[in-house]
């Protein structure tokens, strides 16, 4: 486990220009959604808050395609996971120990508006080379201004979600992924020629597993991985209860919409090519 890095502070849906779309996609799943924010960077937002994390949907404009082009000239899905940091700084400095080659600390904004104006969100993040993970984008994010972005009247969702609990990530070989990342992580489970491998930190459990596994579990509700090797698939929310669930998806066809009794599955094609499980 590396110092600094506390467990995950929110994940990426890249909405590859089609951020209307998946930010109706997401009102229609029961969730509530952030007025668009506006990067420095040149990218826009809308989060789903929850009580320790979030998830995001992000995109960028046709104008600013070359600002950001690790999101620009990405598939639609799962993007990436941004760890919880008390000290990006620190976290920098334990990557470097780590061996990880972390890239420069780098800052960002966004302005939010407020009851009596407009503030700005700021963070500083701290990204791992792009090579670390090819199935995704992996950095820090110290939230500098956390009032801004945890609201009041924000994190209560139609659905009940309320955290994140698991991202599940398809690789050529999940042991090997595993043992390469461990040191990211507080504890793993993995067994040399297995179809899945677990790495753990805080709340959020990392599983890795294969392509036929993943279509195994999921079937027709899998994500596109468009001929990628490695990608990130499914994302699984814990929620105050499936009843809220089931209410939330009732107008969506049933084909879609798998319940399984102890987990609500909604097919991929309706959430911006990511898998989304709903447990209690």
């Amino acid at each position: 486990m590396i110092s600094h890095c506390l467990g995950i502070d929110h994940a990426v849906i890249n909405t590859a220009g089609r951020i209307d779309d998946a930010l109706d996609q997401f009102a229609r799943l029961g969730f509530r959604l952030t007025p668009r924010g506006f990067h420095s960077s040149g990218s826009v937002n809308h989060l789903m808050m929850f009580g320790p994390d979030y998830l995001e949907l992000i995109g960028v404009p046709p104008e600013n395609a070359a600002l950001r082009p690790e999101l620009s000239a990405s598939p639609r899905g799962l993007n990436a996971i941004a760890f919880a940091t008390d000290s990006a700084a620190g976290a920098h400095i334990a990557l470097e120990q780590a061996k990880f080659r972390p890239q420069p600390l780098k800052s960002l904004s966004r302005p939010v508006a407020i009851d009596d104006g407009v503030q700005d969100a700021r963070f500083a993040l701290v990204a791992l080379p792009p090579d670390t993970a090819a199935w995704g984008r992996l950095f820090v994010c110290e939230h500098l201004t956390r009032e801004l972005v945890w609201r009041d009247g924000m994190r209560n969702h139609p659905n009940g979600a309320r955290e994140i609990t698991r991202i599940t990530v398809v690789v050529p070989d999940p042991h090997a992924e595993a043992s390469r990342l461990a040191p990211l992580f507080a504890e793993s489970s993995m067994r040399p020629d297995a179809p899945r491998a677990e790495l753990t930190l805080g709340h959020l459990r990392l599983d890795l597993v294969t392509a036929a596994l993943l279509q195994h579990r999921l079937g027709a509700s899998a994500c596109d991985g468009e001929g990628r090797a490695s990608y990130m698939a499914a994302i699984e929310l814990r929620s105050t209860g499936l009843d809220a669930v089931r209410q939330s998806l009732r107008a969506l066809p049933s084909r879609d919409v798998h319940d399984q009794g102890s987990r609500v599955i909604v097919a991929a094609s309706l959430a911006c090519n990511t898998t989304i499980e709903f447990i209690e």
